[in-house]
């Protein structure tokens, strides 16, 4: 799922909710939100209202293979 989450995030340089990747992916949401937390080169870039609540829009991030640790 990971590899497709990417690829889809490579294909929106604005970024995308879980949601909308959910509707692209044909997956559920909470398997979105599970697999995107375990990506480390994904992150939050900003929140945006819908209906009822915030969603994040996730954007795929370019980490150097030599990046130091935080």
């Amino acid at each position: 799922m990971s590899k497709q989450i990417r690829d889809a995030l490579a294909q929106a340089p604005d970024g995308l909710t879980a949601k909308q990747l959910a509707l692209m992916l044909d997956a559920e949401p909470s398997a979105i939100n599970r697999s995107l937390t375990l990506m480390p080169d994904t992150y939050i870039d900003r929140w945006v209202k819908s209906k009822s609540k915030h969603a994040a829009v996730h954007c795929l991030a370019f980490v150097p293979d030599d990046c130091p640790h935080p």
